[in-house]
């Protein structure tokens, strides 16, 4: 699968763990930690009604993360970049808003800024080397 590994397939590789972690992470630190780590507070976190919708969200994203790998090991990396721009461009903003409204305005900014650079690197085509 890294045969053919070059720095510029960092982003997408990042991406594609992070898309998948989330599904993990319950499984070594329980549901309350990563909804806590996430930025939501604890009158969410501490409601375990609220912890299959999580659960069932991040399968659905981790769906995305395996997707991504799957590309990666068969070198399809305009494919990659296009996820870039959609994950970083979409999940990025819905971040930062649902992290502005639990008042954590900060939090979401970065997430914001972060996601953001990420569909740039997407759209300027880094992980197929067009830029």
């Amino acid at each position: 699968m890294f045969r053919d590994f070059q720095y510029r397939h960092i982003p997408a590789l990042f991406t594609a763990r992070a898309q998948c972690w989330g599904t993990i992470w319950p499984l070594i630190g329980g549901t309350r930690s990563v909804l806590l780590h996430y930025g939501l507070p604890a009158r969410i976190a501490n409601v375990p009604e609220t912890w299959p919708v999580w659960h069932i969200g991040n399968a659905r994203t981790a769906c995305l993360g395996i997707l991504m790998f799957i590309l990666y090991s068969r070198r399809q990396y305009a494919v990659l970049d296009t996820f870039l721009v959609v994950i970083g461009g979409y999940l990025g903003p819905v971040d930062c808003i649902l992290l502005w409204n639990e008042g954590l305005k900060s939090t979401g900014l970065f997430r914001l800024f972060g996601s953001l650079v990420f569909a740039a690197m997407g759209l300027a085509g880094l992980t197929q080397g067009s830029f």
